[in-house]
């Protein structure tokens, strides 16, 4: 079982209420074989909500409170991300993943891209540090 990003999958769950589908993502969860998460709506944000950029750093900086992630409505969303991450790493050791594919350009699920300082730049974001920190492979889709 692997675990992709929800608006990979076609869901609408973009910071603008869109999605972003991918035919083989979608195929991978209609035969059974991807989870498909959105760990900004697990934190508790709803969809749509205000872009979100981290100041400083990226989601391993913010990890390591180095960093963090502002929407811009000027609100703090950090510990929404910190928390939507955590509830995808407990998906994850529920469900034995060992693989995901994320969105890449996403504070939460950025992979070797994210927006910070209003840039996108080299870094990854909250849950992708998390689930490397834990030995789960993450693969980027753009």
């Amino acid at each position: 079982m692997i675990i992709v990003s929800a608006c990979l999958a076609g869901f609408n769950t973009r910071y603008d209420g869109t999605n972003c589908g991918r035919p083989e993502i979608i195929s991978l969860v209609a035969a059974g074989k991807a989870i498909p998460l959105c760990p900004e709506q697990l934190g508790g944000l709803p969809t749509p909500r205000p872009p979100i950029r981290f100041i400083e750093g990226d989601g391993d900086a913010l990890l390591k409170n180095k960093a963090k992630a502002m929407g811009s409505d000027g609100v703090d969303y950090s510990k929404n991300l910190l928390a939507g991450a955590e509830e995808v790493l407990r998906i994850a050791e529920m469900f034995n993943v060992s693989r995901a594919i994320l969105k890449d350009g996403s504070p939460s699920c950025g992979v070797f891209k994210v927006w910070i300082n209003n840039e996108k730049v080299e870094g990854c974001g909250v849950t992708t540090a998390v689930l490397k920190k834990n030995n789960i492979i993450v693969e980027a889709l753009e």
